[in-house]
Order: C-alpha cells, then sequence, then structure tokens
C-alpha cells in the first residue's frame, strides 16, 4: 500500500511539473538512530547467536539505508531503515523468548538433580547401614556367647532395615515420577487444568501411600504405569508450551509490525491527514496489547493484523496528503526563490547600467541581460529550475563584466598615475586604454631623427612600460603630422619617425619590440580643422597602451 502512495505522489508532480521534494535529513537521522539502537538493543540480547538468520537480516537493511543516504536516496533510505528497525525488534523478542524458556528448562532441571542426588544419598546411607547391620549379625553368630536373641534381634533389624531400603528405591522412582509431572506443571501451568494432571496426581499420592504400607508389589506395577503417564503429560505440556510460545511470538511480532507502520503514519502526519483512520489504527493496537496481557495470544494477533490494515491505509493517505502537502510547499519555495533570485539580478543589471561596465564588457553585459528575460520567461512558464539557471548564468556573466570592467579601470588609473610624470606629454584615460600624447618638435622639420631634448620623455616612457604591472600590455606607437607638404611625404615621414621611436625604445629602453606596433598616419587623423595653430596642435605623437 505504501508504494500506492508513493504513485500518486509521482502523478501529482507530473501534473504540476515540480521533482518530488526531499525527505527531510533530521528525520531520516532520527530514523536511522532508531534503528540503530534496535540492532544493538537485539544484539544484547544475543540475537546475533539465538537467532542469526533475523539479525543479519537487520544489520543488511539498515547497510542498504545507509548506502541509499550516502548516494542522497533519502526516500528508499527512509524506507531500507524503516524494515530494519522492524526486523531487529522481531529479532530482539524472538531471542528473549529463547532465553526466557531456557532459563525456566535449566532452572528445572538443576532443582530436580538436587532433588535426586538426595535421594540417592540417603539409598547410599540406608544400604551402608544394611552393611553394618549384617557385619553385626555376622559376628553375633559366630560368638556363642552373645546368645540366640540378640541375633533374632539383630535379624530384625536388617528385614526392618531392608524394607526401609525398599521404600527409599520405590521413592526414589517415585520421584522421578514427581519430577515429570513437577515439569510438565512448570513447562505449562494450564496443564492443571486437565484430567491427564489430575490422574497423574492422584497416582502420585496412591503411590505414595502404598509405599508407606509397604505393599510393594502393587507400588511396582502402579509405578510403572505412572511413570508412563507422567511422561505423557510432559511431553503434552511442551507441546502446549511451544505452541503458546509460537502464539505468544506471533502475536508480538504483529504487534510490532503494526507499531512500526502506526510509527510511519505518525511520521507522516497521518494525525493531521487521515485522523479517523489513524485513531482505528491506534485502538486496534491498544486491544491486541490488552489480549495479550490477558495471554489471549490468537486474539491478540487478530487485533494486530486488522491494526496493521489500518494503518497500511492511513500510511496510504497519509502519503499523498503528506507529499502533496511537501510537493506544494517545495513548489512554494521554488517560486519565492525564483521570484528573489530574479529581482536582484535585475536590480544589479540597473544599477550597472548606470556604470561603465556596458561600455567597457559589452558582449558580456549582454549576456547577462539575455539570460536574466530567458530566466523572466521560465518562470512564467513555472519551469523553475530552468528559471534558476539561467539566473544563475546571468549572475555569473555580470559578475564577470564587473570584475573585468574594474580590473581595466583599475589598470588604466594606475597606468595613468605612473604615466602622469612623463615630461613633456599629457595622459588621457580612454574607453579601453591610457593615450599619452607627446607635444613639440621631436623631430626636426622633414627629420626622421628623434632629438636630444625628448630622449628623458622616451626615457621615462620606457620606464613606465618596464613596470611589472604593466610588462604585458601592447603599445601602439602613432605619429602624425601637420598638412604642410604633400600627403605622400607626410605619410613617409610619419612612419619613419614612429620607426625610430620603436627603435629608441627597443634599444635604450628594453622593450620587447612585439610588444610595440609602429603606425605612420601623416595628416590624415587631424585633431582640428580651423584655427591659427591647427597645424602645431595636429603634429604630435600619441602612444597608446592597451589596458583591456
Amino acid at each position: 500500500m505504501k508504494y500506492y502512495g508513493w504513485l500518486l505522489l509521482t502523478v501529482y508532480l507530473l501534473v504540476f511539473g515540480c521533482a518530488a521534494p526531499e525527505i527531510n535529513e533530521v528525520m531520516l537521522a532520527t530514523q536511522l538512530q532508531d534503528t540503530q539502537q534496535a540492532i544493538r538493543n537485539a544484539a544484547e540480547l544475543e540475537a546475533e547467536a539465538l537467532v542469526p538468520a533475523e539479525y543479519a537480516r537487520a544489520v543488511k537493511l539498515l547497510n542498504f539505508a545507509q548506502d541509499s543516504q550516502d548516494t542522497g536516496d533519502f526516500p528508499q533510505s527512509a524506507e531500507f531503515a524503516y524494515q530494519a528497525e522492524l526486523v531487529a525488534q522481531i529479532a530482539g523478542l524472538q531471542a528473549r523468548q529463547h532465553r526466557a524458556r531456557q532459563n525456566v528448562v535449566d532452572i528445572r532441571e538443576e532443582i530436580y538433580r538436587h532433588i535426586i542426588q538426595a535421594k540417592e544419598n540417603e539409598i547410599e546411607i540406608t544400604r551402608i547401614r544394611e552393611a553394618l547391620l549384617e557385619e553385626r549379625l555376622a559376628r553375633a553368630l559366630n560368638a556363642q556367647s552373645q546368645g540366640t536373641q540378640q541375633a533374632e534381634q539383630l535379624s530384625s533389624e536388617i528385614s526392618e532395615l531392608r524394607a526401609t531400603l525398599r521404600q527409599a528405591e520405590l521413592r526414589l522412582s517415585l520421584t522421578k515420577v514427581e519430577m515429570l509431572f513437577n515439569t510438565a506443571k512448570h513447562v505449562y501451568p494450564a496443564i492443571t487444568e486437565t484430567a491427564a494432571y489430575e490422574r497423574v496426581q492422584a497416582a502420585i499420592a496412591s503411590i505414595d501411600n502404598l509405599i508407606q504400607q509397604r505393599v510393594f508389589p502393587e507400588v511396582e506395577i502402579a509405578l510403572a504405569t505412572a511413570e508412563e503417564n507422567a511422561d505423557a503429560l510432559s511431553q503434552l505440556a511442551k507441546k502446549n508450551m511451544e505452541a503458546e510460545t509460537a502464539a505468544q511470538l506471533d502475536a508480538h511480532t504483529a504487534i510490532a509490525k503494526a507499531e512500526a507502520i502506526i510509527q510511519r503514519a505518525q511520521y507522516l502526519n497521518a494525525v493531521q491527514h487521515a485522523p479517523q483512520q489513524f485513531q482505528t489504527a491506534a485502538d486496534q493496537l491498544k486491544r491486541a496489547k490488552e489480549a495479550v496481557a490477558g495471554h489471549r495470544y490468537d486474539q491478540a494477533q487478530e487485533f494486530a493484523q486488522q491494526a496493521q490494515r489500518s494503518a497500511d491505509k492511513t500510511v496510504m493517505i497519509a502519503e499523498a496528503q503528506e507529499f502533496r502537502h511537501r510537493a506544494e510547499k517545495e513548489l512554494e519555495r521554488l517560486e519565492t526563490e525564483t521570484r528573489q533570485v530574479l529581482e536582484a539580478l535585475k536590480a544589479n543589471l540597473e544599477a550597472q547600467a548606470e556604470t561603465t561596465v556596458p561600455q567597457l564588457e559589452a558582449q558580456l553585459y549582454k549576456l547577462a541581460s539575455s539570460a536574466y528575460e530567458t530566466a523572466s520567461a521560465a518562470a512564467a512558464r513555472q519551469e523553475y529550475d530552468t528559471a534558476l539557471a539561467a539566473a544563475a548564468e546571468g549572475k555569473d556573466y555580470l559578475a564577470r563584466a564587473i570584475a573585468n570592467a574594474y580590473q581595466t579601470t583599475s589598470a588604466k588609473s594606475d597606468l595613468a598615475k605612473a604615466a602622469s610624470g612623463i615630461p613633456k606629454a599629457i595622459v588621457i584615460e580612454q574607453k579601453d586604454n591610457v593615450l599619452i600624447r607627446i607635444r613639440g618638435n621631436a623631430f626636426a622639420h622633414g627629420s626622421t631623427q628623434l632629438q636630444k631634448e625628448f630622449s628623458a620623455t622616451f626615457a621615462a616612457l620606457a620606464n613606465v612600460l618596464r613596470n611589472t604591472d604593466f610588462s604585458s600590455y601592447p603599445v601602439r606607437v602613432e605619429v602624425h603630422t601637420s598638412a604642410l607638404g604633400t600627403a605622400a611625404v607626410n605619410r613617409s615621414v610619419s612612419m619613419g619617425r614612429a620607426d625610430s621611436i620603436k627603435r629608441v625604445l627597443v634599444a635604450e629602453g628594453r622593450i620587447d619590440a612585439a610588444r610595440i606596433t609602429a603606425v605612420g598616419l601623416g595628416e590624415t587623423q587631424p585633431l582640428i580643422t580651423e584655427g591659427a595653430n591647427k597645424e602645431e596642435q595636429n603634429r604630435r605623437i600619441d602612444v597608446i597602451i592597451q589596458t583591456n
């Protein structure tokens, strides 16, 4: 029946598009602890030796439960643990019954061993006394001086002693009959209510009377019959005891199963989900326990089995209700979590829209925005897992964009600060680079040879470029001329001057040549086209250091 509950849950989840909720880990841990305690209790009762099959099965089920817990299958783990606890409780009951029966037999046998030993000692003493009297008689017969009267007296004493010895021997045989008789009574007290018990009891009393009267032939005949009847009585008591013990064990086992199922129903909040069915099962279990207390074991087993059936129905109802309730809670949790995640991502996107992140990391920012739109659409379709995954991607894209933009901004700021000390240069931070603009006549008219007064400028530039923090940044050297002269000459001169600067940075500044790109742009990119100083303004050297 419990599997039917899982089927209902699966159908519900398929309808609502939500994964099955995980079993509460605290409740699972409690169930495993209860199971381990039940196995320890059974071990203390020597269940491993007395009922090895049940004990081993309980341990095996516990191992299955722990393996399922390790793999994250909490529902399966709880099911194995529940079964292991039930089997361990049954093993403990069987071990306790076995030990109780064995203790009764051992004590009873020890008592009768002492009784028999005492009787045998009494007979032995009587035999010794007989031997002593016979020896005295022999001496009296050999001694004529003692006279005939003493001999007759001794002969009479010997006859009396022999009769007493025979009585003792017959009492010993009667004691064995009594042992069987009393064993039957101890093994199965209810045997005292049978006619067979009364017959053996009457026979023992009659034989005892005949022994006292010294009617030995009749005693011997009666003893044979009494011993046979006592043995049959003992066998009947043993058979009835075994049947009652089996019925008692079956009743206790059925009660343990019913208790385990009811405990599972409690775990599934059956008091709330199926109160009437739960109360019925509890009442039937109570009647079963009362029947056990009154030694009505068959009735107790019947009540316990009714409780099991009622509890199974309760579990079926409670499982469907509880897991539906948990599914709804999980759905609500996912909806709330998704809404919060989307709100946070939207707020972060809007906050970064006012910064340089969208310009510096346009691709990543676009991916983050697209992921937000995907997550929002999935949330609208109640596909919360998809929405959360898309939102997580968007959060990652945005975080990377912010980190990269910060790194770029920080690198530009550090580089601009370091370059601010270069003489005859101005420093300009651009989108993804730093521009170091050198003005003035670094070259004579028409020359490609760098003038000496600018040596310090390029030495300082090389010092900045060698700095460990900036040593990997690519460098682009752009040389611009005025519009005086022809365009072809200006382009050729500007290219020669760019190559000259590169040679100085490589040879004197110890900068890796692979980092430097030299470009001569001539008059093609003027800064201004009007004004008295336009030629002077347009004649410049731009060193662009790429930070992104």
